[in-house]
């Protein structure tokens, strides 16, 4: 069930290494657009999927309701994409979700800040000075959003099991390098524990998600487990309307076998109008 995820600087080939190594490994490849489309399959609108997706967020707009749903819906994407198995997961934090999970091979390529400025101008018809400018803001923004929705590094070398620099190590030797790693004796076993632990992942991504369509903001009193597919919920609740609505909400989603409901009803008091 290998799945290998690729963390790259802009400007560093990672996109072009890991898009030929799903190829000639044979396995699926998603990256920015293929993950667009599976988030507009769970109703996500395209304008919400641009505002979010791997962008640092203003301090205010860091916990909101829609970006939360957003991250529940995307990481439980990823969960499910790595169950399948045999995939190349293209950024979105991969490094990070699926940092323990056996079975995974992470990849990090990097490259000198001057070779990256090099090669935008000469392939992507920017200046020197607009390349520069767009590499920082890149990087920002996907440093900014590891940073604040993960609480990690993204430069830390101990998030990955191989970091390339391909101002020194060419395009098809990385590729040879990540094919070698993910088929090697290392990446096999436990692939069954690997399996279930990945869907319990999954079912508390989506009923995290689907939640919060039924209590809104006091998601965040409500405690949600998953083991073997039994989903258990625990915290506090406003009615015993809203306890039944959410063992209903959460009952209704695929792959979950049974729901355990431990929400306590208690009486909240809220300051304004």
């Amino acid at each position: 069930m290998a799945v290998i995820t690729v963390s790259r600087q802009i400007g560093s080939l990672g996109t072009e290494i890991a898009r030929e190594s799903a190829r000639r490994l044979g396995y699926d490849y998603v990256d920015k657009e293929k993950m667009a489309k599976l988030l507009a399959d769970v109703g996500f609108p395209e304008p919400e999927i641009q505002k979010f997706d791997e962008k640092k967020p203003p301090f205010w707009d860091s916990l909101s309701l829609e970006r939360r749903k957003f991250l529940h819906s995307a990481q439980a994407i990823i969960y499910e994409l790595a169950h399948e198995g045999r995939v190349v997961i293209v950024g979105r934090g991969g490094q990070v979700l699926l940092k323990d999970v056996p079975g995974i091979l992470h990849v990090r390529v990097i490259s000198p800040f001057e070779a990256r400025v090099k090669r935008m101008t000469e392939t992507g018809g920017l200046e020197e000075k607009q390349a520069g400018r767009f590499l920082r803001q890149g990087d920002q923004e996907s440093f900014g959003f590891i940073h604040t929705f993960f609480h990690v590094n993204w430069d830390d070398p101990c998030l990955y099991d191989l970091i390339i620099n391909t101002a020194k190590i060419s395009v098809g030797t990385a590729i040879q390098w990540i094919a070698a790693a993910v088929q090697s004796s290392d990446m096999a076993g436990r692939e069954e524990e690997a399996r279930v632990r990945l869907a319990d992942l999954a079912l508390v991504q989506r009923a995290e998600a689907r939640l919060m369509d039924v209590v809104g903001n006091d998601i965040r009193l409500v405690e949600i487990e998953a083991k073997n597919g039994v989903v258990t919920l625990k915290g506090s609740i406003a009615s015993i309307r809203g306890r039944e609505n959410c063992e209903k909400a959460v009952a209704a989603l695929g792959g979950v076998l049974k729901v355990e409901n431990y929400l306590t009803v208690a009486q909240f008091y809220r300051l304004g109008p």
